[in-house]
């Protein structure tokens, strides 16, 4: 049986659709707090995360509470775990970023989960899943033109990542990257939002979004 957090999320809410999985509420489980939890687990699917990116510039304190020590806390129960990363752990300084490459996040969401996946090593073995997904439709009325992804729409990763779950062998550890074809952000968007008007990530006041994201995928290969 698969423990998974964050199921009313995006992610997990599409998850939920492919896993044989309990998905407590946040009421249920709060992963701030120490758990323990059933030995009917023998994998956390940690889709749990504190995802916005602007308002965590100035909530710090949540976003780390969340991010870091809940992974922490899903880490340490001694169960296998798959953690939901984010290309956003790259500077966007080149794109097409491959596992070794080293991680620079530029803004503080992205630093929480470059440290959340540092937490997987207290886990006996550990899937560390780094892509990007939205909700479709795109939800913002402006999408940037020169931001680039490899990310997509929450149930098209959701699939890719359901697949990798349940075709784990649970040993090692490991790091993924996940998505589809590079795109712009405003081209993604614009597939399932016509009317969604370009702009650019200087426009974006809130917060600093990294250039170009896009990940070198090896989801394909052997873990």
């Amino acid at each position: 049986m698969i423990l998974l957090t964050g199921g009313s999320g995006l992610l997990g809410t599409e998850l939920q659709k492919y896993l044989n999985c309990y998905a407590p509420s946040h009421e249920t489980m709060d992963i701030t707090e120490r758990y323990s939890v059933s030995s009917q687990f023998d994998l956390i699917a940690h889709c749990a995360s504190y995802t916005d990116v602007a308002k965590a510039e100035n909530d710090r304190e949540t976003c780390y509470k969340t991010n870091v020590l809940g992974t922490k806390h899903m880490a340490s129960l001694g169960i296998p775990i798959v953690y939901i990363s984010t290309e956003y752990i790259f500077g966007g300084g080149k794109g097409n970023y491959s596992i070794d490459d080293s991680p620079d996040p530029i803004n503080y969401y992205a630093l929480t989960k470059l440290l959340g996946e540092s937490m997987c090593s207290l886990a006996p073995s550990s899937m560390i899943i780094r892509c990007l997904f939205k909700p479709r439709p795109f939800k913002h009325s402006k999408a940037c033109t020169d931001q680039w992804t490899t990310g997509d729409y929450v149930d098209k990763i959701a699939v890719i990542i359901a697949g990798i779950i349940n075709g784990w062998n649970k040993k090692g550890h490991h790091v993924l990257h996940v998505g589809t074809e590079r795109k712009s952000t405003y081209d993604l968007a614009k597939q399932s939002r016509p009317d969604v008007e370009p702009c650019l990530r200087s426009d974006i006041k809130s917060v600093k979004l990294p250039m170009d994201t896009s990940l070198q995928l090896n989801w394909r290969s052997n873990w």
